[in-house]
């Protein structure tokens, strides 16, 4: 049941995503999702006596987390997401691991295989191929380019925060590291809030809406985290990297069945090359391990 609730909510996330940015400003939303999950987390922390007590070495380091995992993130992958489609956005999500290594080999926490830079080829040429009937000058064409770009970005901040918050983690654990970021990034994020405001209303809101919003804020930012790291405990490595590469395939389905999106024969190709090259990627770390 735990690796259906990963799966399920990793897989329905752009779907939800992209229904929800429909109806409320990707901005406000990003504020209001972070501001609740935030709040949800802090509660937590307090009921099992925790607390946000830091070395002073450390605040710099959890700013720029802070930074990375909300503002960032969320501007890129909502806007994103508003553009492009929820199927391209599970293909390119399904990229984090990839962009997660090469993040770790920079930084020279992770040594450097051949294997590994295979798989990175192989899912650039897959990502080469989703985006090629993109690569033309009609509007909504040019719209969706841009949004998987953003897209791209959001798993590079995402990933990034991943990588740069090991150490740190490791250090505090992980609730009270998140509920620290949460709220320093959904206060960060108020400047994009206001700057948003002439353009929220909640006219076009509807029940799918609310549905979708409950679902990014409550399964997916805050229920899934704990989810996750019970996950790491109890089942093996092994087990939850091979259900969440059926996340991106699952997505690319329900996005055809409940939101239309219509699927080429490109993005089909590329698809299969970077979910390829991911599951190599995949393998081989724990080959390596």
């Amino acid at each position: 049941m735990l690796l259906v609730f990963i799966t399920l909510a990793a897989c329905f996330t752009p779907i939800f995503g992209k229904i929800t940015v429909s109806e409320i400003s990707p901005l406000s939303l990003g504020f209001f999702r972070f501001g609740v999950a935030a709040v949800l987390f802090y509660i937590t922390l307090k009921l099992r006596r925790g607390n946000l007590k830091f070395d002073k070495k450390d605040y710099p380091k959890l700013i720029f987390l802070a930074i990375l995992c909300i503002p960032l993130n969320q501007f890129f992958f909502l806007n994103g997401i508003k553009l492009s489609y929820a199927s391209h956005s599970g293909i390119i999500y399904a990229m984090n691991p990839v962009y997660a290594y090469i993040i770790a080999v920079l930084r020279k926490s992770e040594k450097f295989y051949y294997i590994k830079l295979a798989a990175i080829l192989l899912t650039v040429v897959g990502i080469f191929f989703v985006f090629y009937e993109n690569l033309t000058q009609t509007q909504l064409e040019s719209n969706v380019l841009t949004g998987d770009i953003l897209l791209i970005f959001a798993v590079l901040t995402f990933s990034s925060y991943l990588s740069f918050g090991k150490e740190i983690i490791e250090k505090y654990g992980a609730l009270k590291v998140q509920a620290y970021v949460f709220l320093l990034g959904s206060a960060l994020y108020i400047p994009l809030f206001i700057y948003d405001l002439p353009n929220l209303t909640f006219v076009n809101l509807t029940m799918m809406g609310v549905i979708g919003y409950l679902f990014l804020t409550v399964i997916v930012a805050y229920l899934a985290y704990f989810v996750w790291y019970y996950a790491l405990k109890t089942i093996q490595l092994s087990k939850l990297t091979t259900l969440s590469n059926l996340a991106p395939i699952l997505t690319v389905i329900f996005s055809v069945i409940f939101l239309s999106e219509k699927i080429s024969t490109y993005f089909i190709i590329g698809g299969i090359i970077t979910i390829t090259g991911v599951l190599i990627m995949h393998r081989a770390t724990l080959e390596l391990n």
